[in-house]
């Protein structure tokens, strides 16, 4: 069961990535996510009708995880606004894995094992190596906004990974953040849009944006039925291999330059993810 679990985190570490692409790639980011948030609205509309309630535990849990997701969107995009995808990806998801570890600790009570925590480490520095430009420093106005970015995810993937349990169905839980969430995102993004006429432009456009939302609602569904079988801080930094997918996509895709550097970071982080299997 558990690498079939493992097995769903890569998957959902290679959804994410694209859909980060996509984000990146778009000429207008803010109507990206106003697509993106049509098929998380219909899904998870049809979830919390089918599925049971979330235990009431869970809802201080589901409140804060829709302000956490607000705050990490406005950042990811002010990120992506001037940054490389190569760079800002990394950065953003290389913090992550290290403040999972230590917020886990402290409020889910979660200890991993000596070499299991060594492997989130490695996870962590690999990723973030990444981003390194020469001179090994970071550079450009985004980084900020990056390591924003990074707070965020790690803060919500706390939050999330505590609620999925206490909710009692962590489908359930997901589906509600992602209702209250979303509805407001989707009815600001029409009222900037000028409605129906500033919003759906041409069909293959939509069709990319309500992709790149199906993509990103799978991807996340995976991590929140994982956070139920494995330890947060194992989950979220397995899922940061979603670096190694990005770095694959600068190259492949954005034409970005693939050093030696980055290799030797994407080894880095592979080694780390091995050390946490074992």
């Amino acid at each position: 069961m558990e690498t079939f679990v493992v097995l769903l985190v890569l998957l959902s570490a290679l959804l994410h990535a694209t859909w980060n692409a996509f984000l990146h790639l778009s000429e207008d980011r803010i109507w990206l996510l106003g697509m993106m948030a049509i098929p998380y609205v219909v899904v998870s509309a049809i979830g919390v009708v089918v599925l049971p309630l979330p235990a009431p535990a869970a809802w201080p849990y589901i409140l804060a995880s829709v302000v956490l997701e607000f705050g990490y969107c406005l950042a990811l995009i002010r990120a992506y606004r001037s940054g490389d995808f190569g760079q800002i990806y990394p950065i953003a998801r290389g913090l992550s894995p290290m403040l999972v570890f230590v917020g886990a600790l402290m409020f889910a009570h979660e200890a991993l094992k000596p070499l299991a925590a060594m492997g989130v480490m490695l996870v962590s520095i690999g990723i973030v190596s990444l981003a390194f430009r020469r001179n090994m420093r970071f550079s450009g106005e985004s980084v900020p906004f990056a390591l924003l970015t990074g707070f965020f995810i790690a803060t919500y993937s706390i939050v999330d990974g505590i609620g999925a349990r206490v909710a009692g169905n962590g489908l359930s839980y997901i589906m509600w953040v992602y209702l209250i969430w979303n509805v407001p995102q989707f009815l600001l993004v029409w009222h900037w849009r000028g409605g129906a006429r500033g919003l759906f432009i041409g069909r293959d456009k939509v069709f990319k944006g309500m992709l790149s939302g199906v993509i990103a609602l799978t991807a996340y569904c995976l991590i929140i039925e994982a956070y139920r079988y494995l330890p947060i801080a194992m989950v979220s930094a397995l899922r940061e291999l979603s670096s190694i997918f990005a770095v694959l996509i600068g190259w492949l895709v954005m034409r970005e330059k693939l050093t030696t550097r980055r290799i030797a970071a994407c080894l880095l982080v592979t080694l780390g993810a091995v050390l946490i299997r074992i």
